[in-house]
């Protein structure tokens, strides 16, 4: 009976620390399922001949977005409505630049990317829309229509010239960056069609892929 109770203790107090120790670890896990991967993407993109458009990306996009979250609660201002809308096509910009970053490893894959991927297309027709979107708040900058409204706040207007600055800088020098990206990428090009023996391979690791012509 004895040696029962003191196993059924023994158990207990197992069970009670294995859960403690499991408990424990929760928070590491955590840290580790989500710090990993984001570790994992910093990696790839900092590696990417796209790590300068990434970079212009990240810091001409980031000032509208949060210009746009500290305008999102005055929704019957002009100004902060187009704010609001633009704060996506930031965010836009941003994914589309770490996607095309992650995806660009050399020239082929550069090119294959630009030419056939499907989200890379999509984002074309967004950052069209972007664009117009940008010229319809100069317009309404020049005009004074950004104040008009209920509840616009005073600084509603600095905060839409800075972030229309900030677009126009983004298409301006984010066109150079990424023309810039892919003649970086074009000098690994050497690297990917041969190895040290002079055999021809693809550092894609799929179907060959030369330029334009898929093989």
């Amino acid at each position: 009976m004895a040696a029962i109770l003191c196993k059924s203790i023994s158990n207990l107090c197992s069970g009670a620390c294995t859960g403690c120790g499991q408990l424990c670890k929760l928070p590491c896990t955590i840290c580790s399922s989500v710090c990993k991967p984001a570790c994992e993407t910093i990696k790839k993109v900092c590696s990417s001949p796209f790590c300068i458009f990434t970079t212009l990306a990240l810091g001409l996009n980031i000032p509208p977005i949060i210009f746009g979250l500290s305008a999102v609660a005055y929704g019957g201002c002009k100004g902060s409505q187009w704010l609001s809308v633009n704060m996506l096509f930031c965010i836009a910009h941003i994914i589309a630049a770490i996607y095309l970053a992650m995806q660009s490893k050399s020239f082929n894959e550069t090119m294959q990317t630009l030419c056939y991927d499907p989200w890379i297309a999509v984002y074309i027709l967004v950052g069209i829309a972007s664009l117009v979107w940008l010229w319809v708040g100069t317009g309404w900058a020049a005009t004074g229509e950004m104040l008009n409204g209920n509840n616009c706040p005073d600084n509603i207007g600095k905060l839409t010239y800075d972030s229309i600055y900030c677009g126009h800088a983004f298409f301006g020098l984010g066109f150079a960056a990424l023309f810039i990206s892919v003649f970086v990428s074009m000098c690994t090009r050497g690297r990917d069609q041969t190895n040290d023996n002079g055999t021809e391979q693809n550092a894609g690791g799929g179907g060959k892929y030369w330029a334009f012509n898929k093989v």
